[in-house]
């Protein structure tokens, strides 16, 4: 049994290879994950490897591919070996990746192209709002500046588990259900969820007769918050600044506090310990911290509700600051990350 997984990031490989070890050891199933990182050029003996094990794959997951260099190519193959793959889970892509998802019946290109059926050209939208949030991101930055987008996918992150309980399994939207569902695990990216999202792939598109013939558990996403403060001395993570002064050993004086922006994927998959090493180092030198999950798109949510002190509605008193400075840890912009940089908005908030 071999999946491949593309995908860009450096969050989701240590997770993928515990789901290898942990479905094996549950299921002896024999099960190969091969994971390649699309955050660059590929030179041509890894491209190589990579049409090794796409020429081999039941399953194929693509996320966060949207550099158009590698995405065309990626297209190419994934068409060639299409008789070999029995299901292709494209997860916020380019466009053209997106119209590459196919399981069970679900073929997201032969939709998108027949007008005729309003019920599935409902669907099709459905998943690729969803699915490809990152590309609207970047495109709507072009069309309409200011619109914070942001904030539709925060929303999602929180509300999407709950919405597809309503959503029958059965009849014509099964197998778009399934999709949505491998979404949620995308969401959040803890191990277990990694785990899942494969499992559940495995479980209704492998074909494997044991995975069908024996009652696999496959649990309900685990739910993390979409930003929050992280320390590695916690077990927890704390939706308030005040649950976390609260345990917080030290003194938080402004003057003394360095607020860090941390990206959620690497915190949720628990690939921290860069992280770990840079907020214990700070420490060591005596002075305080407030690590901060940001979504991958847009930091001022997090910098508003834990660097700052709140301010009454509409009230233009002085904005009292929590820490005497921002370091950002997430190698992207402080608004668009990986999709694009609105320096304006960034300028403005920060200003």
């Amino acid at each position: 049994m071999n999946i491949t997984v593309l995908y860009v990031g450096s969050s989701l490989l240590a997770p993928l290879k515990n789901a290898e070890r942990e479905i094996n050891r549950a299921y002896k199933l024999n099960l190969r994950v091969a994971a390649y990182n699309f955050g660059g050029p590929l030179t041509e003996s890894q491209w190589q490897d990579v049409e090794q094990d796409l020429s081999k794959s039941n399953l194929v997951f693509v996320i966060h591919v949207i550099e158009a260099e590698n995405g065309a190519r990626l297209i190419n193959v994934l068409e060639r070996f299409r008789s070999v793959h029995k299901a292709v889970v494209v997860i916020n892509c380019m466009p053209d990746l997106m119209r590459r998802t196919r399981m069970g019946s679900l073929d997201v290109a032969s939709l998108a192209g027949d007008r005729s059926n309003k019920r599935k050209s409902k669907t099709v939208t459905t998943l690729t709002a969803a699915g490809s949030w990152m590309g609207r991101q970047a495109r709507g930055h072009r069309e309409q500046k200011k619109a914070n987008n942001h904030s539709h996918y925060t929303k999602l992150i929180d509300r999407l588990p709950g919405i597809l309980k309503f959503i029958p399994t059965a009849g014509a939207l099964t197998d778009a259900k399934h999709y949505l569902n491998l979404f949620c695990y995308f969401l959040q990216p803890t191990p277990a969820n990694v785990q899942s999202m494969l499992l559940y792939a495995l479980k209704h598109y492998s074909g494997d007769k044991q995975l069908q013939t024996i009652k696999v558990r496959i649990p309900q996403p685990e739910k993390m918050p979409s930003v929050a403060i992280y320390h590695p001395d916690s077990p927890n993570l704390f939706e308030s600044f005040a649950a976390y002064r609260q345990w917080y050993r030290g003194s938080l004086e402004t003057d003394e506090t360095i607020g860090l922006l941390l990206m959620r994927p690497q915190v949720i998959s628990k690939t921290t310990k860069h992280y770990d090493a840079l907020i214990h180092a700070i420490e060591a030198e005596g002075m305080s911290v407030i690590p901060a999950l940001a979504t991958l798109m847009d930091n001022r949510e997090a910098v508003s509700r834990f660097f700052i002190e709140p301010t009454i509605k509409n009230q233009k008193s002085k904005i009292k600051n929590r820490v005497s400075q921002i370091v950002s840890l997430t190698g992207f912009s402080f608004v668009g990350g990986p999709a694009m940089n609105d320096s304006e908005a960034a300028a403005k908030f920060l200003t």
